[in-house]
């Protein structure tokens, strides 16, 4: 699967698994791609959350995979997922959160879309960032809430959702541990 600006090919940071990998650059700001498919009442592996009961999943009409299904997790992504909602027809586009180089592997911080992801376990994406657990929003650390509501990267539907979460306030703090599950 390919378009002349990204492709989808063998992930450069896990063993096995595909992801879709910038074949331009790309500037901040910019859209990739667009993520259209089925609206579900419940998450799956593959979909996104555009509502707390309501997922895309990454299906084109002709039943195959779009570019979104491949999109893997990064606790330092280079795009996030700003959510489009119209006439009843919602999807999402990837944004490039920073400026990106041909040969990237494109990737999405799951805690910033997901209120408590299904795709849980061991990160694997070596970022310095990389919190070593792959966890929703309702377990992200305060201070990357902050940063991420600063750069516009949150839905309005998990920021109302959690208003008055508790949550880990220090880049010490651990996350709870989860089964090792592959990412995305």
């Amino acid at each position: 699967m390919k378009t002349d600006s990204i492709v989808v090919k063998e992930s450069s940071f896990l063993d096995g698994q595909l992801g879709v990998v910038a074949k331009s650059n790309f500037k901040r700001g910019d859209v990739l791609f667009t993520v259209n498919g089925p609206i579900l009442g419940k998450p799956t592996k593959y979909s996104f959350s555009i509502g707390l009961d309501k997922h895309i999943d990454p299906i084109k009409n002709d039943g195959k995979f779009d570019f979104g299904h491949y999109l893997n997790h990064s606790c330092d992504p280079n795009t996030f997922v700003r959510i489009i909602e119209k006439d009843d027809l919602p999807y999402i586009e990837i944004v490039a959160r920073k400026d990106i180089e041909s040969g990237e592997e494109l990737a999405f911080d799951y805690a910033s879309l997901e209120y408590d992801t299904i795709v849980s376990g061991n990160c694997k994406c070596s970022t310095r960032k990389c919190r070593g657990v792959i966890h929703g929003f309702k377990d992200l650390h305060e201070d990357i809430v902050r940063q991420y509501k600063k750069e516009g990267m949150i839905p309005a539907h998990l920021l109302h959702n959690n208003i008055n979460q508790d949550r880990p306030n220090s880049k010490d703090a651990k996350a709870p541990m989860a089964k090792n599950i592959p990412t995305h």
